[in-house]
């Protein structure tokens, strides 16, 4: 193994916002004791680890900075993970446990067998799996500084601990992680589903769960669109068109029926935008009538009366009228789908004509 400790002062030290004297003072050595140290001219003493350990709040081994060579772990790491894709628990369970005893503090290895433990007991029916899972999330989390996996970090461990803790029946104590670590919100459909499901507390619920449906509205019209543009620049225009239709018909779906609101005027885009995959495959005729489908939607939604424009209670508590994304296409929706032409008409063959087709045929009446 490789130890990283004179590394490790350093990086302690600096995230800690503290100099070398400040450091040298807290120990009770000189400053040129440290700078050895940080330049791995030299070692401190045992006792002096531990107390910078301490002082770090972080382990000893952690602070050494252990890195396994790559050999023996990796291939106990593999083993794992395979048996545990078979679902051959029993065995992935002995030759995990091998592997805590040989790198207890292999932030890998902790992780990876807390990962086994939690799919053991995720059916409810084991709850000692759960209880070491949740063990060896808590141990991978001291461990955090040795991850380089960008897709983890300690807010998923600890929402994956909670999940844990609810299989236990701990749904006090899962509802206390949830919340002291929902970054940004991420952790809001859960909380919410705990405070309603579990602990009966409507009004609870429905703050936690209106926002997370407010982040949902927003975070599936971003993904379908960065969907829709990933299958336009590969010129699959047709997947293109079936992520636009989709995201209409989702969004349409949790509209009121009969009534105009943000959605009419964000829905003229997608028309558009979807006639522009029809100029490029040649088909105009049907972008013809995607474009007039989407004019007449954009006359009806700036015609509306004062009042007509609305939404439901549900969603007026939401937000979700007010959303930037749907607001961001012109001062009208008619401004938005000129404006849109405008831009996409050098690039987009005979998407101007047609636009020039529509407006000079209807003169303006397209209600």
């Amino acid at each position: 193994m490789k130890v990283r400790l004179s590394e490790n002062i350093k990086k302690f030290r600096r995230e800690r916002k503290m100099t070398q004297e400040q450091l040298a003072e807290a120990m009770g050595v000189s400053v040129s004791a440290v700078y050895k140290w940080e330049s791995n001219q030299s070692t401190p003493e045992i006792g002096l680890i531990l107390e910078m350990a301490d002082l770090f709040h972080t382990s000893t081994d952690v602070l050494l900075g252990y890195e396994w060579r790559t050999g023996g772990a990796a291939s106990v790491l593999e083993r794992i993970v395979t048996l545990t894709k078979a679902k051959e628990y029993g065995e992935a369970i002995t030759e995990a446990e091998k592997a805590l005893k040989s790198y207890p503090n292999s932030f890998d290895i902790v992780y990876r067998c807390a990962l086994t433990y939690l799919e053991l007991g995720g059916d409810g029916e084991h709850p000692d799996a759960n209880r070491r899972a949740i063990e060896l999330m808590d141990h991978a989390c001291e461990l955090i500084a040795q991850n380089r996996d960008d897709s983890v970090s300690e807010v998923s461990i600890r929402t994956r601990t909670a999940k844990a803790h609810l299989l236990l029946g701990h749904t006090e104590t899962a509802l206390r992680i949830l919340k002291k670590y929902n970054v940004c919100g991420i952790n809001n459909a859960l909380i919410g589903m705990v405070l309603g499901d579990c602990l009966h507390d409507a009004d609870g619920a429905e703050k936690y769960l209106g926002r997370a449906f407010a982040a949902f509205a927003e975070d599936i019209s971003n993904i379908m669109i960065g969907f829709a543009n990933v299958y336009f620049q590969r010129k699959d225009y047709d997947t293109a068109i079936d992520c636009l239709q989709w995201l209409r018909v989702v969004l349409r779906g949790i509209q009121p029926e009969d009534k105009l609101t943000w959605f009419d005027r964000y829905e003229c885009i997608l028309l558009e935008t979807v006639a522009e995959c029809r100029c490029f495959k040649g088909e105009f005729e049907a972008a013809r009538r995607i474009l007039i489908e989407a004019v007449r939607k954009a006359a009806r939604f700036d015609g509306a009366a004062p009042g007509e424009i609305t939404d439901a209670a549900f969603f007026v508590e939401l937000g979700l009228e007010r959303q930037p994304t749907y607001g961001e296409y012109g001062k009208t929706a008619m401004d938005g789908l000129r404006q849109r032409i405008e831009m996409e008409s050098g690039v987009v063959p005979g998407l101007a004509r047609l636009w020039l087709e529509i407006t000079e045929n209807n003169g303006g009446n397209f209600r």
